[in-house]
C-alpha cells in the first residue's frame, strides 16, 4: 500500500511539474514572440553631444553627460571583435542567447575554487542587463534578463547584436561605447586600434575599475597577458607572438598610464577650447532650453566667440600672469603675496605729519609664512601621523587646517581676466575668466569679479562733465594741492602717483597723464549725481553700486570687466546702445531654430532706433571723449607699453585708459580700436592683497592688450578710425576750438595751441549752459603753479561762492 501511494505521489508530482514546466515554457515562448521587452531596446536613444561653434563655424566645445559615438559593425576591426569574444563569450556564434554548457563549466570551476572565479552569462545576456539597467539582484530581474536575451536573439542577427553591444557597453572612466573608450584610453579611432590595444579594452566590461590602466596599471598589465593568451587559445593570434605583443605594448604604454591622472575620463578628454566661455554659454542654454535638450538633444549652438582671438587672449594673459607671479613672489619678497592694505591711508597720514618714511609692508608676517611652509611641506605628513594616533580631535583639526589652507594658498596667485566685445554687433569675441579653468578655478572673473577700477573709470567722469557742459576737452584745470570734506565729515586729499603738481593743465592732457586732483575737480564741477547717472547708463549697472564721495572720481566703484567693456563699447560706438551676447542661435537635430538671441538683439536695437532710445548718451559727448581717449592711447601713459616692440608691439590706432588702484591691488587696461573693445584686468582674488609696490597698469595690463591686438591682425594692416584719410563726421552739437597747450586757457601770442572740443550752449529754464571761458594765457606756465586753487577758481574763471561750494 505504501509503495502504491508513493508511486502515485511520484507520478502526480512528475506530471504536475511537467505540466507547470510546459505551461511556463509556453508562456516564455509566447512572451518571446510578443517581444514586449524589446521595446526597451527599440526606444533606447543614445545621447548625442551638443556642439558649440564659433562665429567662423569652427567647433569649439561639446556638452554631454555620457559621450557616445555610434559605430557600425563594419567599422569594428575583426581583431577587436575577437578580443572581446575571447573574454566575454567564445561560443557567441553557436548559442541561442543562453549557453548552458558555459553555465555548467563555470559552476564546476567555482565549486573547485571555493569562490566565484568565472561567470556563465553570454554577451547577449550582458547586453540585456545593460538595457534593463536594474541593479538589484532578484529572481524577477533574472527572469526579465533571460526573456529579453531570448527576444534579442530571435529579433537580431549575431552581427547586429555585436553592433548594439559595442555601442552600449560601459568601459570605465565615463566611456559609454567602444568609440569613446578608444578615444579616452588611446586617443584613437576604433578603426585604428591594434591587437594589443583591443586586448586591453576587452577586459574592462566585467570590472572597469579593477582593470583600469589609469587606476590599477599592474592589474591591467597582468589581465592584458591573460586576454592575449585567450585569443591565442581560440586561434585568433599565434601563440608564439603573445609575449612579444604584450611586452611591446607595455613598453610604450606604461609611461603613459603612470603619468596619467587616475581620474581621467571622457569629460577630461572632451573638446573645450574656451572653457570659461563654454561654461557661461552652458548656464544660459540650460536656463533657456532645459537640461534634457542641452545634454541629450544633439543641438548645434552657434556662438559669437572667435576662437582664434580667444586663444590669443588666453595665451597672452597667461604669459602675463606667470610673469607677474614671478615678480610678486620673487626674491625681493620673502614669500607669496602681500599684507592687507587696509592701513595704507593711515601710513600716508603719519608720513605727512612726521618727517619719517613709513614703508609699505611687502611680505607675509611670521604666522603667514609658517602657515605657508606647513601647508606645502608638512600637511601630508601630519595627516599620515593622525592615522596612527587614536585621537579624533587632532585628526579633525588637521583636516580643518587643510581645508582652510586651500583657500589661503589659492589667494596667493595673481589672477586675471580678458573680455572682448565687437562694439558694432555686440558679439562677445573673447572671454578669459582666469589663469586656467579647472575644478578648483571656475570663477569667471571676466563676468563676475567686481573690483575697483581706478583711473579706468575717469573717462566716465570726464564724459559726464562734457555732457553737462562743465568742461571741454581743452579746458584748463588746476593741478594743485586740494582738500575737501566727504559726506561723512572726513578730510579728503587726493594725490597723484608722482606726488608732484603741474599747475594749470588742459583736460585732455590731464586725462593722458591720469591726474587724480584734476579728476576730483571735474567731479566737483559736474556733481556726483550726474557722474553716477552717466556711469550707470553706459555700464548698465544699478546706481546704488556707485559711492557718492569725491573718491568716485578715482575709480573706487567696483565693476566687473564685462561692465567696463560694455561702458567703453558704448563710448566707442558713438554713444549708441550695445547689447553684448554670447549665443547667436541654436539648431536642433532636424535643423530647426529653437533659440535665436541674435534676432532678438537686432529687433531690440531696431525698435530702439525707431523710438529714439538707442542713443544711450549723446553722440556729441561720445565723440569728444572718444577723441580724448585716442589721444591717451597715442600720446599718454599707456603709449609706450602698447607700441614698443619689446612690449605690446601694437602699431594700429586705438583709444583707451589705464587704471591702477591704491596700494597696487588692481591693474586695468580698457581700450578699443575701430572694431573691438577689450578689457584686461589683473589682481589677486583677495582684493586687499597688493601686486607689489610700483606695479602699474601701464607696466602690466597695457602690454597684454597691445600684444593681443597685434596678433588679432597678424601685425597689420590695422583698421583705421580715419578710412581714406577722413575722420568721423563731427556731430553738429560739437564746437571745435583751441586753447593754450600749456594750461588750457584762451590761446595767446606766446602759447602753442591744443584742440578744444565742447558742446554747443543750450538754454534750460532761462539759464544758458556753456563751457566757461578763461583769461588769455600770457605764456608764463609757472605763474599758475603757486596760485591758491580756490582763489584761481573765483578770480580767473569767475566762479561764484555758491558754485564753488
Amino acid at each position: 500500500m505504501n509503495i502504491e501511494k508513493t508511486l502515485r505521489i511520484t507520478i502526480t508530482t512528475f506530471f504536475s511539474i511537467a505540466l507547470l514546466g510546459g505551461l511556463f515554457f509556453g508562456y516564455i515562448l509566447s512572451e518571446v514572440n510578443k517581444g514586449k521587452e524589446l521595446q526597451k531596446l527599440s526606444s533606447y536613444q543614445p545621447t548625442t553631444p551638443t556642439k558649440l561653434y564659433d562665429t567662423n563655424g569652427v567647433l569649439i566645445a561639446e556638452l554631454y553627460r555620457h559621450k557616445q559615438e555610434l559605430l557600425k559593425y563594419s567599422d569594428i576591426p575583426p581583431h577587436v571583435i575577437h578580443a572581446f569574444l575571447s573574454v566575454e563569450d567564445d561560443n557567441f556564434f553557436n548559442h541561442f542567447g543562453i549557453d548552458f554548457l558555459a553555465i555548467v563549466r563555470a559552476a564546476i570551476k567555482n565549486i573547485f575554487a571555493g569562490r566565484i572565479v568565472q561567470g556563465g552569462s553570454t554577451l547577449t545576456q550582458q547586453l540585456a542587463k545593460t538595457i534593463l539597467q536594474q541593479r538589484k539582484k532578484t529572481f524577477g530581474r533574472k527572469f526579465l534578463e533571460a526573456l529579453l536575451t531570448l527576444q534579442i536573439e530571435q529579433e537580431y542577427t549575431k552581427e547586429e547584436i555585436l553592433e548594439i553591444y559595442f555601442n552600449l557597453i560601459y568601459l570605465g572612466h565615463g566611456t559609454t561605447g567602444l568609440s569613446s573608450a578608444a578615444n579616452v584610453y588611446f586617443q584613437k579611432d576604433v578603426r585604428d586600434l591594434s591587437i594589443a590595444e583591443a586586448a586591453m579594452l576587452a577586459r574592462l566590461p566585467k570590472a572597469p575599475v579593477t582593470y583600469s590602466p589609469f587606476k590599477n596599471p599592474k592589474e591591467a598589465k597582468q589581465a592584458h597577458l591573460v586576454v592575449l593568451g585567450l585569443m591565442a587559445k581560440n586561434g585568433f593570434i599565434p601563440k608564439d607572438q603573445v609575449q612579444k605583443i604584450h611586452d611591446d605594448f607595455w613598453d610604450r604604454y606604461w609611461p603613459v598610464v603612470i603619468t596619467q591622472s587616475p581620474s581621467r575620463s571622457t569629460w577630461g578628454a572632451k573638446l573645450n577650447r574656451a572653457p570659461y566661455f563654454t561654461e557661461w554659454v552652458r548656464q544660459i542654454l540650460e536656463k533657456e532650453l532645459g537640461e534634457e535638450a542641452l545634454y541629450t538633444g544633439g543641438l548645434r549652438v552657434y556662438t559669437t566667440l572667435d576662437v582664434r582671438k580667444q586663444e590669443i587672449a588666453d595665451e597672452e594673459l597667461r604669459k602675463g600672469l606667470i610673469e607677474q607671479d614671478k615678480s610678486a613672489f620673487g626674491a625681493n619678497f620673502r614669500y607669496a603675496g602681500r599684507a592687507d592694505r587696509g592701513l595704507v591711508s593711515l601710513y600716508n597720514l603719519f608720513g605727512s605729519i612726521f618727517p619719517v618714511g613709513v614703508p609699505y609692508v611687502t611680505s607675509l608676517d611670521d604666522r603667514q609664512v609658517f602657515r605657508l611652509h606647513l601647508e606645502k611641506e608638512m600637511a601630508q605628513a601630519l595627516e599620515l601621523l593622525t592615522d596612527f594616533v587614536p585621537s579624533e580631535n587632532e585628526s579633525a583639526a588637521v583636516k580643518e587646517f587643510q581645508r582652510s589652507s586651500l583657500v589661503f594658498s589659492s589667494n596667493l596667485h595673481v589672477e586675471g581676466a580678458v573680455i572682448t566685445i565687437d562694439h558694432q554687433t555686440g558679439y562677445i569675441q573673447t572671454m578669459v575668466g582666469g589663469s586656467r579653468f579647472s575644478p578648483k578655478n571656475q570663477f569667471n572673473r571676466a563676468m563676475q569679479a567686481r573690483r575697483q577700477t581706478g583711473s579706468a573709470f575717469k573717462p566716465f567722469v570726464y564724459a559726464a562733465a562734457i555732457q553737462n557742459r562743465a568742461v571741454g576737452s581743452g579746458t584748463g584745470i588746476m593741478d594743485a594741492p586740494l582738500t575737501t570734506i566727504t559726506e561723512e565729515g572726513e578730510g579728503y586729499s587726493p594725490q597723484d602717483i608722482s606726488g608732484d603738481f603741474r599747475g594749470m593743465v588742459p583736460l585732455s592732457r590731464a586725462l593722458s597723464l591720469s591726474l587724480n586732483i584734476v579728476s576730483v575737480q571735474v567731479l566737483m564741477r559736474t556733481g556726483t549725481d550726474s557722474v553716477i547717472d552717466f556711469a550707470s547708463k553706459v555700464t548698465k549697472t544699478n546706481k546704488s553700486r556707485f559711492p557718492t564721495g569725491p573718491a568716485l572720481a578715482l575709480g573706487v566703484a567696483e565693476l566687473t570687466p564685462y561692465e567696463m567693456a560694455l561702458g567703453y563699447s558704448i563710448l566707442a560706438n558713438k554713444g549708441k546702445d550695445v547689447i553684448p551676447f554670447s549665443v547667436r542661435y541654436v539648431l536642433n537635430q532636424s535643423g530647426t531654430v529653437v533659440y535665436n538671441k541674435e534676432k532678438e538683439v537686432q529687433e531690440t536695437l531696431a525698435e530702439e532706433a525707431k523710438n529714439g532710445t538707442i542713443q544711450i548718451i549723446p553722440e556729441a559727448t561720445a565723440y569728444i571723449i572718444k577723441q580724448m581717449l585716442i589721444g591717451v592711447a597715442m600720446g599718454g601713459t599707456p603709449t609706450q607699453a602698447l607700441r614698443a616692440a619689446d612690449k605690446g608691439n601694437y602699431k594700429g590706432e586705438s583709444g583707451g585708459k589705464t587704471g591702477s588702484t591704491s596700494s597696487y591691488t588692481n591693474v586695468w587696461y580698457a581700450g578699443f580700436d575701430p572694431k573691438y573693445t577689450s578689457i584686461v584686468w589683473m589682481g589677486f582674488d583677495k582684493s586687499s592683497l597688493s601686486l607689489g609696490k610700483g606695479v602699474t597698469a601701464a607696466g602690466v595690463a597695457a602690454p597684454i592688450w597691445g600684444k593681443m591686438y597685434s596678433r588679432f591682425y597678424n601685425e597689420g594692416p590695422y583698421p583705421s578710425f580715419y578710412p581714406n584719410g577722413k575722420s568721423d563726421e563731427i556731430p553738429s552739437d560739437v564746437v571745435k576750438g583751441a586753447t593754450c597747450a600749456f594750461n588750457g586757457l584762451s590761446p595767446g601770442p606766446n602759447c602753442p595751441l591744443t584742440g578744444n572740443l565742447f558742446l554747443k550752449p543750450i538754454t534750460i529754464a532761462g539759464r544758458t549752459l556753456a563751457v566757461p571761458g578763461g583769461r588769455q594765457c600770457d605764456g608764463d606756465r609757472d605763474h599758475y603753479r603757486s596760485m591758491d586753487l580756490n582763489d584761481f577758481l573765483q578770480r580767473e574763471l569767475e566762479i561764484s561762492d555758491d558754485e564753488l561750494k
